[in-house]
């Protein structure tokens, strides 16, 4: 991948816009080279830009550039999916906390993808995208990528990757189970004979390894995010002549400096006065 081109910005100073009118130039200028043009917002609305559905899969625009509007929601469903089965198995085989039903409701209830915030999903589809890991694009190796980010403070979680809901309640889990572990082995000789032993012992050992293996596989792909997108990143503001819309976009390169290089700034919505009278907006 050789560039990652962010647009950000303050909400209705016409992100989206910019962003696909770029990723179309791009493709126009740079016929050689695979273009995605991703859409972070909220209410995406490249579909209605380009007059063509383009949804949660990957979309042909031109012979060279694709789109696709991610829908967050799905990618984070993966990801607890598997993490609340491996979680459920590894408590279910501990004596007395398996047997607790107030456990699983607190892993039902905990562990889903509606509890992890909006900008954590983005971050995982995002991190997906980049490690060529989703499904919809791994058969496509892109040359650049145009990211339509949602508005500033949406868009500054994005970057941060934040601290990740679920990570924290597995850690505290875990941190329960050690806890408890050896004060129920101390129990009496006939409590024990009552309760499921601490047998299968080492199949337990290589659930907790797996659990433990997607937390350092999240931050470790994190780290990695990070990296790339300092290195190959490209900030572009987009905003209006408007004292509002500047202030935000001055905060947005104070907030955003540490992690991507702020390269350009678009002023939208001024008509050069030769096409004032032309104009049909």
């Amino acid at each position: 991948m050789e560039k990652i081109i962010v647009f950000g910005g303050k909400g209705g100073t016409g992100k989206s816009s910019i962003s696909a009118a770029t990723a179309l130039l791009l493709s126009g200028l740079l016929p050689n080279k695979k273009i995605l043009l991703i859409s972070f917002d909220i209410a995406h609305n490249i579909s209605d830009l380009f007059k063509k559905k383009i949804g949660n899969k990957l979309t042909p625009l031109t012979d060279n550039l694709w789109g696709i509007e991610p829908d967050p929601h799905i990618y984070a469903e993966d990801y607890t999916k598997d993490l609340v089965k491996k979680l459920k198995t590894l408590m279910e085989q501990m004596p007395i906390v398996g047997k607790l039903p107030q456990i699983t409701d607190f892993i039902n209830t905990t562990f889903t993808s509606d509890s992890i915030p909006l900008a954590l999903k983005n971050a995982m589809f995002f991190q997906k995208i980049l490690d060529a890991e989703d499904a919809n694009i791994d058969s496509i190796q892109f040359d650049i990528i145009v990211a339509d980010f949602p508005p500033t403070g949406n868009m500054i979680a994005l970057f941060e990757i934040p601290e990740d809901q679920v990570k924290v309640v597995l850690k505290y889990s875990l941190n329960f189970y050690n806890s408890i572990k050896d004060p129920i082995r101390k129990f009496s000789t006939v409590l024990r004979n009552l309760i499921k032993p601490f047998g299968d012992h080492e199949k337990r050992r290589e659930l907790g390894k797996d659990i433990f293996n997607m937390i350092v596989d999240l931050e470790e792909r994190g780290e990695r995010i990070t990296e790339l997108i300092h290195e190959i990143g490209s900030l572009r503001l987009v905003t209006i002549a408007e004292k509002p819309s500047f202030e935000e976009i001055k905060r947005a390169r104070d907030l955003t400096k540490k992690y991507i290089t702020l390269e350009a700034i678009h002023i939208n919505m001024l008509i050069p006065k030769e096409y004032a009278k032309t104009c049909e907006f």
